[in-house]
């Protein structure tokens, strides 16, 4: 299958799911994903991290974590997005793509700290290939930015996953993709 049938495949299995059964797997998720930080990387406390839209896993439980400096992506047009850092005091609005973005924080900066991305994935297979919603907005910004990361995690129901993604050069691969059932070690270089 190509891309756009593999997407709309792992659409309609995800949007299946009933709202209690979304709620319930991205609490797993989520605690999975905590887990997985504090074992493999204790020493990064930046994370990269999306707001969820329709019915992605909900990570709203990582904005506000005392031990981790969080931020959440603005994206200014499918090929630009910035990163800003979430406190008590941001407000949210929505954004280009209808997805709540903050409305003020200071910028990440990929010099100062290493990062970890927590990425959304409409679709993964096994090596880490990812599909999104098709915008490419992770995309282009993982193509100038992957260096400046420690790792990259996809979360996404288990359901949403497909035999085989087609690769493309430029698309980068997740080290690890987290669902209610499993943490998947990826790999790719």
């Amino acid at each position: 299958m190509n891309k756009h049938d593999l997407r709309q495949t792992a659409l309609s299995r995800r949007q299946a799911l009933t709202t209690r059964q979304r709620q319930h797997m991205s609490s797993a998720i989520t605690d999975s994903l905590l887990q997985h930080l504090q074992n493999r990387f204790a020493g990064i406390t930046t994370l990269l991290s999306y707001r969820a839209m329709n019915s992605e896993v909900n990570v709203d439980g990582l904005f506000g974590l005392p031990d981790y400096e969080v931020f959440a992506p603005v994206t200014h047009h499918h090929e630009h997005m910035e990163w800003r850092a979430i406190t008590p005091a941001t407000t949210w609005a929505p954004g280009l793509f209808g997805v709540l973005e903050p409305e003020q924080g200071d910028t990440w900066q990929e010099q100062n700290s290493p990062a970890i991305l927590i990425c959304p994935l409409t679709g993964f297979d096994r090596r880490g290939n990812r599909l999104g919603m098709g915008k490419g907005c992770f995309d282009f910004w993982l193509a100038e930015h992957r260096l400046q990361l420690q790792c990259i995690i996809g979360l996404a129901f288990s359901c949403q996953e497909v035999s085989s993604i087609p690769h493309e050069a430029h698309d980068i691969p997740m080290n690890t993709v987290i669902t209610e059932s499993e943490v998947i070690a990826c790999p790719n270089p």
